[in-house]
């Protein structure tokens, strides 16, 4: 099975910051054990933005009482988690880094994931189950930076499936539009992808079942007749040449 690139092969580093699924921050074989939620969002907000001023952090971590006590406690808890890393969170006259050098970022790879990488992805899960109790504006960064994690993972999927229908591999694109319409199942133009790797592969009766499904959601969401273009209509538009010939052969 082609993939659109070679597989990512990087060497293991002695620090692995994990942010899709359930978050943590490896250090060699162990986990490092943050006391505090707080601490432990404290070190990933960090790995994720970068340094940072200290009312940027009092303001995101405690809202209600921002008080510079309560960050200095936070660092002092993400040093002890992390042991001797603990030299990686940095003090700067006005706020605080997390130096990230030979360290692992989950989510610095999203650009260059191959095809079973990227299918293999944790795409519903951005650090899952870490909620701050009664704090609005950490809700807020996790949906919006939950969202452009999705964009970007979205965005590979849709480079990874445009190469799979270039090389004739309908079976991999599909898959990879199918998992685009999985983030968005309300896609239009994934949901056409995913119809038309099923069509050019021959699979007609299921890339119908496929529009038919995406129309009756549509519909549901945004009333009778919200959608321009039936699925009888797409199904009728040939795919390329070389499309016909890939299924053809398979």
């Amino acid at each position: 099975m082609p993939n659109a690139e070679p597989a990512n092969a990087e060497p293991m580093s002695a620090v692995q910051i994990r942010v899709m699924g359930a978050p943590s921050v490896q250090i060699g074989p162990r986990i490092a054990p943050f006391k505090t939620r707080k601490a432990l969002a404290l070190a990933l907000y960090l790995a994720l933005e970068g340094p940072q001023p200290q009312d940027t952090l009092l303001e995101l971590l405690w809202p209600d009482a921002p008080n510079s006590g309560s960050l200095r406690t936070a660092a002092l808890h993400v040093r002890q988690a992390l042991g001797q890393e603990a030299g990686r969170l940095q003090t700067h006259w006005c706020g605080l880094s997390l130096d990230l050098s030979g360290a692992q970022l989950d989510v610095s790879v999203l650009g260059r994931l191959d095809t079973q990488a990227a299918l293999a992805w944790p795409h519903s899960a951005f650090l899952a189950g870490l909620y701050l109790r009664g704090n609005a504006a950490w809700d807020t960064y996790l949906t919006w930076r939950g969202e452009l994690l999705r964009d970007a993972y979205d965005q590979r999927l849709a480079e990874l499936f445009a190469a799979a229908m270039q090389a004739g591999d309908f079976a991999q694109a599909s898959a990879l539009a199918s998992r685009r319409c999985d983030l968005d199942p309300l896609s239009e133009t994934a949901c056409s992808q995913w119809a038309s790797a099923l069509h050019a592969a021959g699979l007609r009766r299921r890339a119908q079942d496929v529009l038919e499904a995406f129309a009756r959601r549509f519909e549901q969401m945004f009333g009778p007749n919200a959608l321009p273009t039936r699925p009888a209509e797409v199904l009728n538009i040939q795919p390329p040449a070389r499309w016909l010939v890939g299924a053809a052969r398979a």
